[in-house]
């Protein structure tokens, strides 16, 4: 068998290959960090009718029910809200908009709860319910 020999400028090659493939990971991770889905569930008593990802550029318009007792939900721009209901008291619609978790939106007579959720850690410690 024929021994193979390392010589010096290998040695220097593989510790330059090696520095320059540990610095692009770490460059990777810098440059490109994981992005957190943040989503608006759009739950009807109890029920979930819709999971909506909150992102810049993203428009629509829900309407949840019929005629008469109706909710217009509006998302925009990584942002969403209770545009319009008929309710009595407009709490729902005075709530305005939402867009960080676990922040939430309640129209009570019409059972529609949104909930803003997120696949990253919350910086509130717990919540009593």
């Amino acid at each position: 068998m024929k021994k193979i020999e390392i010589t010096i400028a290998d040695k220097w090659l593989m510790g330059i290959l090696f520095l320059l493939s540990i610095t692009g990971i770490i460059l990777s991770f810098v440059l490109f960090p994981a992005q957190a889905n943040t989503i608006a569930e759009i739950r009807v008593d109890s029920k979930l009718v819709k999971s909506i990802t909150l992102r810049k550029g993203y428009n629509e318009e829900i309407r949840i029910g019929g005629q008469t007792e109706y909710a217009v939900i509006e998302v925009k721009d990584g942002r969403v809200r209770i545009r319009q209901d008929d309710s009595p008291r407009q709490i729902g619609v005075q709530t305005g908009w939402i867009s960080k978790p676990p922040q939430q939106v309640v129209n009570l007579p019409y059972r529609i709860v949104i909930n803003v959720v997120s696949n990253e850690s919350l910086d509130v410690d717990d919540i009593a319910r």
